[in-house]
């Protein structure tokens, strides 16, 4: 108990310490093997007990209601490093997805948030996205589309994360505006491939027919790229792709992608 109570306090200071840090997980056009986007996640530099990963402090922040302020903090940093990367590499429409969480999605700041952090950076729109789950916007789905509805007006993208570990059909997601659905890495890897391709290749078509764009998580293989490309995802993250980094390294991803793609 005591220690928990210590990782609360200490959490409390932590973003006034500087010790919440940003890095950038590369999500990979299949059909350019180039850097389209990536996924933002959360760091904690703790001073003593050095790395502590999101799935140790997330929970604590949302039983706390600390994930406020982090949240907030994650959006604007992920917002001002894609404005500075948008605006070095010419107007690019590279996107970053930031995970929202539960309690913050059931505030209706978070209309107000993104609209403060959409004035301030001035980005392409939806490019930068939020993730949501499908068990979060469950558990107040009328609450959730409207809040979701405004948010995409104001021109944000909006990602569907975990996509088929929920018990919702597509045709339920369907009452929300995702552009663009993450398909569970349960799917991608771990499975002896034979009823694989039948569950993606529905899951794909059913997302193009509602006009959103899919991301398959979890590829560590080339022949996982290659099947997912030949199923038409048209993107993925993995560790094939590479692991999640810091933004001066996620920078430099993107300036040799697109050095490669004019000279190819």
């Amino acid at each position: 108990h005591n220690s928990a109570g210590h990782l609360e306090s200490d959490l409390r200071r932590a973003l006034d310490r500087n010790e919440i840090e940003m890095v950038y997980q590369p999500i990979i056009r299949l059909d350019t093997k180039t850097v389209g986007g990536f996924e933002a996640l959360m760091r904690w530099k703790h001073p003593r007990r050095g790395l502590v990963m999101p799935t140790e402090f997330i929970p604590l922040a949302e039983k706390t209601g600390l994930i406020i302020p982090l949240g907030l903090f994650a959006l604007e940093k992920a917002a001002s490093e894609l404005a500075s990367w948008q605006r070095a590499l010419g107007n690019v429409p590279v996107f970053v997805s930031v995970n929202i969480s539960s309690r913050q999605l059931l505030r209706h700041d978070l209309i107000n948030d993104i609209k403060t952090v959409l004035n301030k950076t001035a980005i392409i729109p939806n490019t930068l996205k939020l993730e949501l789950t499908e068990s979060l916007i469950m558990e107040n789905p009328e609450h959730s589309s409207q809040v979701l509805a405004k948010v995409k007006e104001l021109g944000a993208g909006l990602s569907l994360d975990d996509f088929g570990t929920g018990y919702s059909s597509l045709s339920h997601v369907m009452r929300f505006p995702f552009d663009t659905i993450k398909i569970d890495r349960s799917f991608v890897s771990n499975t002896d491939g034979k009823g694989r391709p039948v569950i993606l290749r529905s899951i794909v078509g059913m997302a193009h027919d509602l006009g959103m764009e899919v991301v398959a998580e979890g590829a560590e293989t080339e022949n996982d790229a290659l099947e997912l490309h030949q199923l038409g995802c048209e993107y993925a993250q993995g560790f094939l792709f590479g692991e999640p980094m810091s933004p001066e390294l996620a920078f430099k991803a993107l300036q040799q992608d697109q050095k490669v793609d004019a000279y190819a």
